[in-house]
C-alpha cells in the first residue's frame, strides 16, 4: 500500500524557500529575497520566515552571505522583533552589515569594536603573492574592489591590498572549499557562453575587503564614515533597487517579443512597428525600451530605442548610442532612502556640443550589486526630468514602478525577464527587458522649454549562425525617427 505523503508546513515551506537564498546564481537570489520579504510583510507569515531566516542567518560563514540574509529586511518593513531577530542571528557583523541593518531600520547600530572582525595585522615577512593575483585577476571579484583599495593604499600609505590578500589567505584556509567558483555544470561543454553567477570565491574575496575594512579602522585610524562608504562596493545589491523587483512581463510584451524573423531583415520597418505598437498597447510614448524580439536556435535579434532632443540634422545614430552608455557609471538618479529615484531637474538649452540634447539618464549607478548584474548588459533608463514635468520621482508601487511628477503619475518603468536562463552567449546581452514610458502630455511637458520634439533613436542587432550549435555573426543597424 503505497505512503501518503504528508504536506509541509509552514516553516518547512519557509525554511525550504530561503535556503534557496543559498544558490550561486543572483537572479535565482534575487527572485527569494522578494519572495521572502513579501513573506515577512504578512502577519500569518512573518514569523515563520522570520525563525528560517535567522535559521539561516545564523550558519553563514562569511560576511559576504550575511549580507544576502538582511537583504529580505530591505524589501520588507518588518517589525522591531523581526530586526532583532535576524539581527542577533548574524554571527560574521561587518561594516556593510552594520549599514544595511540601519538603513532597514532607520536607527544606527555600529559596533562598539571591530577588533573580532577580522584577522589581525598580516605577518610582515608573509608572502601573499598567489592570493593577490588571484584577487586582482578580476575573474570571481570584480576588478573595482582591487582599485578601490590601490587608491586607499596610494593615499594613505597603509597596505590594504596585503591585508586583504591575507585576510583571503585566512578565510580559505577555514572556510574554501574544492571546486568553488567552478560553474561549468551550467555551461556544459559550449565555452562560449557567459552569465552571472556569486560562487564560493566571490563571498570569500568579498568577506575578505570587508574585515580589511574592519581592519583598517581597528588599526589605522580609518574614518568610519569612510570605511562604511567603501564597504557599500560589497552590497549583494543597491539597496534602493530591491524595491525595484523584476516584474511580470506586461500584457503587450508577447506580441513584441515573439516576431518573426524574417521582419528583422528590413530594419526600419520593424522599428516602426514596434514603436508603434508598443505604444498603442500603452497609451504612452516610448522613452526607451531594451528587448529581445526574435529568440530561435538560428537567430536572435534585440531592439533598443531611446530618446533625445534637439537633434542636429547629420547627427549619427551610433554617436547616441556611445553617448548613453558613456553615462554609465558617470550619472545616475539621486535615491530618496528607499523610497524612490529623485530624477533631478535639468533644463537646459543647446546640445552640450554633442549634436543632441539628452534626455535619460541611465538608472545604474557604479556601485552595481551582483544581484544587478544583468542589467549592466541591458542598461535601464529613467527621464530626466524639467519644469514641465518637475519633482519628477520613480515610485515602486507593487507589481510595477511609476514615474510621479508633484504627486501625478505620468508614466511607468519596468523590467522583466523572458525566456531567461542562468547563461546566454558572451556577446548578447542577458535574456531580461526594460521599457519606459510617459504620458503623451508629460513627454510634450519634458521638452516644452527646448521648444523641440522628441526624437526616437533605434538599434536592432542580430546575430545569426548556420546550425544550433554554430558560432553567432553579428550586424547591426540603426535609425532615427522623430516623433513629436
Amino acid at each position: 500500500m503505497a505512503r501518503r505523503e504528508r504536506p509541509m508546513n509552514l516553516r518547512q515551506v519557509a525554511q525550504l524557500a530561503v535556503a534557496r537564498m543559498g544558490m550561486p546564481i543572483p537572479m535565482a537570489k534575487l527572485v527569494t529575497i522578494q519572495a521572502i520579504g513579501q513573506a515577512l510583510a504578512k502577519v500569518e507569515t512573518s514569523q515563520a520566515f522570520a525563525q528560517a531566516l535567522a535559521d539561516w542567518a545564523s550558519t553563514r560563514e562569511l560576511e559576504s552571505e550575511c549580507l544576502e540574509a538582511l537583504c529580505p529586511l530591505l524589501v520588507a518593513s518588518p517589525s522591531q522583533e523581526v530586526v532583532a531577530l535576524i539581527r542577533k542571528a548574524i554571527n560574521r557583523p561587518s561594516l556593510a552589515s552594520d549599514a544595511l541593518l540601519s538603513i532597514a531600520t532607520g536607527a544606527p547600530s555600529l559596533l562598539s569594536s571591530w577588533s573580532g572582525c577580522h584577522s589581525g595585522p598580516a605577518p610582515r615577512f608573509e608572502d601573499v603573492h598567489d592570493e593577490l593575483t588571484s584577487l586582482r585577476a578580476g575573474i570571481f571579484i570584480p576588478p573595482i574592489f582591487n582599485n578601490q583599495f590601490q587608491k586607499l593604499q596610494a593615499h594613505t600609505g597603509y597596505p590594504f591590498l596585503t591585508q586583504w590578500a591575507f585576510e583571503y589567505r585566512q578565510l580559505r584556509s577555514r572556510f574554501g572549499r574544492n571546486g568553488d567558483g567552478v560553474l561549468d555544470y551550467f555551461r556544459g561543454s559550449d565555452r562560449q557562453t557567459g552569465g552571472q553567477f556569486i560562487a564560493r570565491k566571490g563571498h570569500l574575496a568579498r568577506s575578505a575587503f570587508l574585515r580589511t575594512l574592519a581592519f583598517a579602522v581597528d588599526h589605522w585610524e580609518m574614518p568610519m564614515e569612510m570605511a562604511s562608504s567603501v564597504a557599500e562596493m560589497a552590497y549583494p545589491a543597491e539597496p534602493i533597487f530591491l524595491r525595484f523587483p523584476p516584474h511580470p512581463a506586461p500584457a503587450w510584451a508577447a506580441g513584441i517579443h515573439s516576431r518573426e524573423a524574417a521582419e528583422a531583415h528590413d530594419a526600419p520597418a520593424l522599428a516602426k512597428t514596434l514603436i508603434e505598437a508598443i505604444e498603442a498597447e500603452t497609451h504612452g510614448r516610448l522613452m526607451h525600451c531594451s528587448l529581445a524580439v526574435v529568440d530561435e536556435p538560428k537567430i536572435r535579434v534585440d531592439f533598443e530605442v531611446i530618446s533625445i532632443s534637439q537633434a542636429a540634422p547629420n547627427l549619427d545614430a551610433n554617436d547616441v548610442f556611445r553617448f548613453y552608455q558613456y553615462l554609465v557609471g558617470e550619472m545616475s538618479p539621486a535615491r530618496d532612502e528607499l523610497r524612490a529615484f529623485m530624477l533631478s531637474d535639468m533644463d537646459f538649452n543647446g546640445d552640450f556640443g554633442i549634436g543632441f540634447s539628452p534626455l535619460m539618464l541611465p538608472l545604474v549607478s557604479h556601485h552595481v550589486g551582483y544581484l544587478q548584474a544583468d542589467l549592466l548588459g541591458r542598461v535601464p533608463y529613467v527621464p530626466i526630468a524639467s519644469k514641465g514635468i518637475p519633482n519628477l520621482e520613480l515610485v515602486p508601487t507593487g507589481n510595477q514602478a511609476v514615474f510621479r511628477s508633484n504627486g501625478r503619475d505620468v508614466g511607468s518603468w519596468a523590467w522583466w525577464c523572458w525566456n531567461w536562463q542562468p547563461t546566454h552567449p558572451r556577446d548578447q546581452p542577458p535574456l531580461i527587458a526594460s521599457s519606459v514610458t510617459l504620458a503623451p502630455d508629460a513627454a510634450i511637458a519634458l521638452v516644452n522649454r527646448l521648444g523641440d520634439k522628441i526624437e526616437q533613436v533605434w538599434r536592432i542587432t542580430m546575430w545569426t549562425r548556420d546550425s544550433d550549435y554554430g558560432e553567432w555573426t553579428e550586424s547591426e543597424t540603426v535609425g532615427r525617427c522623430k516623433v513629436i
